[in-house]
C-alpha cells in the first residue's frame, strides 16, 4: 500500500452533525485519494457520532479510518491517539465542525513538499450558519481567530488551523493531554524552544462555524479559565491565577482595531470584559483551591 503524504486528524465527542460537514468536506478533495489519510477518533462519545465515523469509514476504506481514546476525554488525548496511528510525513488537524475547500490537501501538501517549514498555520475563516444571526455570533467574527497573530507573538498557531512533520512529534513529544485548554499553546512553545521552522500559510483557509449564543461563549470562556490555571500550574505560561491583572478590563485598542463604529466597539467591549472576568472567576477558583491544598 502507497503511505500518504498528509494524515488528517479529526477529534469528536458528541457531535455527528459537525463530524458529517467534516467528513463530507475531506473526502470530496480534489486530489487523488492515495495522497492522503482521514483518521477520525472519536473521545468516548454518547450519542451517535460513531454512526457516522462507520458510515464513512464503510463509504471510504481506503481513505477513513474510524479510532477511538477511551481512556482520557481530552481533545489533546484524541489527538495523541491520532498521531500514533499516522502513517504519513506531516499530520493536520481539523476540528469536528469545521470544513475545507476541494483544494485543501493540495495546498498543504505543496507548502511541505516545497518549502522546510515544519510547523505551519494558516487562516481560520469564521461564518455565521443560517438562521443564526445573533449577537453573539457576531460577536465571534468580530473578534475571531488571529492565527498569524498568535503564530508572530505567542508562538503557536491553534490545532483547529494547524499542520506538523511526524518528525516534529519524535523529537519534542506529543500533545499535554491533561490541559482542558490551551495545549497548542504549550506544543508551540515546546517546537519553538527546539528551534523547528515555523510559519504561516494565508492561502489556505479552513471554515469555523462562530459560535451564535451567550451560554456557548461562557462554555470556552471557562474551559480557557480552566486551561490557562493549569498552564500556570503545569507549564509556567500563564499569570498567576491571582494575579490582580486578571480582571482588568482587555486593552481597549485590541477591541477597537476590530470593530468599526462606536456602537459596536463599546458593546463588543462590554462583552470582551464579561468573558474575561468568567474566565478570571475559574482561574480564581482554581488559585483558591491550590492554596488550601498546598497549605494542609
Amino acid at each position: 500500500m502507497t503511505e500518504p503524504f498528509l494524515s488528517v486528524v479529526v477529534p469528536v465527542y458528541n457531535d455527528p452533525a459537525g463530524v458529517r460537514e467534516t467528513l463530507r468536506s475531506l473526502t470530496e478533495q480534489r486530489c487523488s485519494a492515495d495522497r492522503y489519510e482521514v483518521l477520525v477518533v472519536d473521545n468516548d462519545s454518547t450519542d451517535w457520532t460513531t454512526d457516522v465515523i462507520d458510515e464513512f469509514a464503510e463509504r471510504y476504506p481506503n481513505l477513513v479510518v474510524g479510532l477511538s481514546e477511551t481512556d482520557v476525554q481530552s481533545s489533546y488525548a484524541a489527538r495523541n491517539t491520532g498521531i500514533e496511528h499516522a502513517r504519513a510525513n506531516v499530520i493536520a488537524f481539523v476540528d469536528a465542525d469545521m470544513t475545507v475547500e476541494p483544494t485543501w490537501v493540495d495546498a498543504v501538501c505543496d507548502v511541505f513538499e516545497r518549502s522546510s517549514v515544519d510547523y505551519l498555520g494558516y487562516e481560520v475563516e469564521l461564518y455565521v450558519p443560517d438562521g443564526e444571526s445573533t449577537f453573539w455570533a457576531q460577536y465571534d467574527l468580530t473578534t475571531g481567530l488571529p492565527v498569524r497573530h498568535y503564530l508572530r507573538t505567542k508562538r503557536f498557531a491553534p490545532t483547529c488551523a494547524l499542520a506538523v512533520r511526524a518528525t516534529v512529534f519524535d523529537e519534542v513529544g506529543r500533545f499535554d493531554e491533561s490541559l482542558v485548554s490551551g495545549g497548542d499553546k504549550e506544543f508551540g512553545r515546546r517546537v519553538d524552544d527546539a528551534g523547528f521552522a515555523m510559519g504561516f500559510e494565508a492561502s489556505i483557509t479552513v471554515r469555523h462555524p462562530a459560535r451564535t449564543t451567550f451560554r456557548a461563549h461562557v462554555k470556552k470562556a471557562r474551559r480557557i479559565g480552566r486551561g490557562q490555571a493549569q498552564l500556570w500550574e503545569r507549564h509556567g505560561l500563564a499569570t498567576h491565577p491571582l494575579s490582580p491583572t486578571r480582571i482588568l478590563p482587555p486593552s481597549p485598542w485590541r477591541i477597537r482595531s476590530r470593530t468599526r463604529g462606536l456602537d459596536s466597539f463599546l458593546t463588543v467591549y462590554l462583552a470582551a470584559y464579561v468573558l474575561k472576568l468568567i474566565q478570571s472567576w475559574y482561574l480564581c477558583l482554581h488559585g483558591l483551591r491550590r492554596i488550601r491544598h498546598t497549605s494542609r
